[in-house]
This record gives structure tokens, sequence and C-alpha cells, in this order.
């Protein structure tokens, strides 16, 4: 009884001069940084693709998180080629898949970047690289 009433009159203090204050979900709506990772087939060896069309897919965490993500591929250094880049799209189950059409030989960067909506900045970014070979 004596520990129950030291509690009650704990959280009293507490509560009164505001330090145990808990924010709203509504007023936090990304609590948690957000996490971007590259799902490939086999994590085990660098990612590797021949010419052509390739799906990048990108997990975002902690799952269940709205937002949009925006990738680009980045040309190899001196190939002459435009990067690519597929537009913001909604995160839908926690993951973005963007195909990609590879025309060159070389190392690609591809950059994934999650923003809560398409009109807010870029909160979080994750780079991958591909080699692609004919």
């Amino acid at each position: 009884m004596r520990m129950r009433r030291a509690l009650l009159a704990a959280f009293f203090v507490i509560g009164s001069v505001g330090i145990l204050s808990l924010p709203a979900a509504a007023d936090n709506p990304l609590p948690l940084p957000i996490v971007i990772s590259f799902d490939f087939s086999d994590n085990s060896l660098p990612a590797s693709l021949s010419n052509g069309d390739f799906n990048v897919i990108a997990d975002v965490l902690p799952e269940h998180t709205g937002g949009v993500v925006r990738m680009v591929a980045i040309s190899p250094d001196n190939s002459g080629v435009s990067n690519l880049v597929c537009p913001f799209q909604p995160v839908q189950q926690s993951q973005v898949e963007c195909k990609f059409y590879f025309t060159t030989n070389g190392v690609w960067t591809v950059r994934a970047q999650f923003a809560p909506d398409p009109k807010s900045d870029v909160t979080s970014v994750s780079i991958t690289r591909l080699r692609v070979t004919n």
C-alpha cells in the first residue's frame, strides 16, 4: 500500500511539472528513423546484371511506414549515358519497385530517397551499386 501511494505521488509530481509528456502519434508522424535497404535475391554476392531491364526493390523500414520513394540510377563515370530516374512512388507493403533499363556496362550507383510525401524534403537516403555486363 505504501509503495502504491509513493508511485501515485511520483506520477502526480512528474505530470504536474511536465516531465512526463507522451507525444501523440499525430504530433510526430515519423517517430523512428526510416531505413531503406535494397532487396536482391542473393545477398552473398555483389549485385550484377546483364544489359537490359532490371527491377530494383527498396524495402522501407519500419514496416507499415507510409511515404514515397524515388530512385535514381547514376550512370558509370565517363559513359556518356544519362542517369535513369524513377519518380516518387508510394510505399506499398513496405516496398517500392522501379524498373530500370541499363544500356551500358560498368558500375551504376542506385540511390533511393524517402520522403513522407512528394512535396516534403527527402529524409532518408540509401545507396547501392550494381555491376552491369553484356
